[in-house]
């Protein structure tokens, strides 16, 4: 057996590991939220989300008792696989590995034929839509859309603005104020997530963070930020608009879109919808080109 124990020193992802990890994990060329590395900062915290790498290969997991493993990425796929295995026999246990659609779950049986029980994990698929669909929002599909954009600017003089260094304070006070709408953040995820983006925000050059908002007269009414996957993929962190400019939601989706990801990025993920019916509607209502399937695959004792 493998010496595997000085190579995978898991420990929590900090800001600076972006420098060497985000190249890792795009390089894999995967197109699931999980793989951006801002994903896994944002939310090591509320996750137990920690990070290793060996031989150039970057190691992912989540969970503090039962922990779960992400596809490796960076380097050989099958080697960082039978490496895991080895991890978690050597502690007694089996992995489980997250995070392989359909053509990768077959690629991993064919490598470890019956390894590994799988499952599909509906709450995590992804919803993909072509960015320039989003940008442009043509079509009739689109119709209900458009018909909100024209009303929020029928009611209101807006504009956009990217996020940068002199409105991010603008913008954590509206997340704060959105949150505070919200039982004030009552719910430890809501309490998590808002600390998150405060936190993304002070390092958007360290995590290729690119952000904008939408405001009303002086007031930032809606924001949204996100961070690439991988060259042909941006990931949608987060987006919110206050509760008494509801419509600003197909705003500032529209306008980041076009102003930030149109021309430079061909797929814009929007993550998945937790199980939640109000999100999954919101995902479906935007006509994805895609539901990217994940499954969780159990290996064998």
């Amino acid at each position: 057996m493998l010496d595997t124990a000085p190579k995978l020193a898991f420990r929590a992802p900090r800001v600076e590991d972006a420098a060497w990890a985000a190249p890792l994990l795009r390089s894999g060329g995967y197109r699931a939220c999980e793989f951006s590395f801002t994903t896994i900062f944002m939310w090591r915290k509320y996750y137990h989300n920690q990070i290793a790498e060996w031989n150039g290969t970057i190691f992912s997991r989540s969970g503090d008792t039962e922990p779960v493993y992400l596809l490796p990425s960076g380097g050989d796929v099958r080697e960082g696989i039978a490496l895991l295995r080895e991890w978690e026999h050597a502690r007694g246990e089996s992995l489980l590995l997250f995070g392989a659609n359909r053509e990768m779950k077959e690629q991993i049986e064919s490598w470890f034929p019956g390894a590994f029980e799988w499952e599909p994990s509906p709450n995590d698929f992804d919803y993909l839509y072509h960015t320039e669909d989003l940008a442009n929002l043509s079509g009739k599909k689109y119709h209900g859309k458009r018909n909100h954009i024209a009303a929020f600017s029928a009611s209101y003089d807006w504009r956009y603005e990217p996020i940068t260094d002199q409105n991010t304070g603008e913008v954590v006070e509206m997340t704060r104020e959105w949150c505070r709408a919200r039982g004030n953040c009552e719910d430890p995820g809501l309490q998590n997530e808002n600390c998150a983006i405060r936190e993304a925000l002070q390092n958007r050059e360290a995590l290729s963070l690119k952000g904008g908002l939408i405001r009303v007269g002086g007031k930032v009414v809606a924001m949204t930020m996100g961070s690439p996957i991988n060259d042909e993929v941006f990931d949608i962190h987060v987006e919110k608009a206050l509760p008494d400019y509801a419509t600003a939601y197909s705003v500032i989706n529209r306008e980041f879109a076009a102003h930030e990801l149109l021309g430079k990025y061909a797929w814009i993920n929007r993550e998945n919808d937790l199980g939640l019916e109000g999100l999954r509607r919101a995902k479906k209502s935007y006509h994805p080109a895609e539901i990217l399937e994940k499954y969780l695959g159990t290996e064998r004792s």
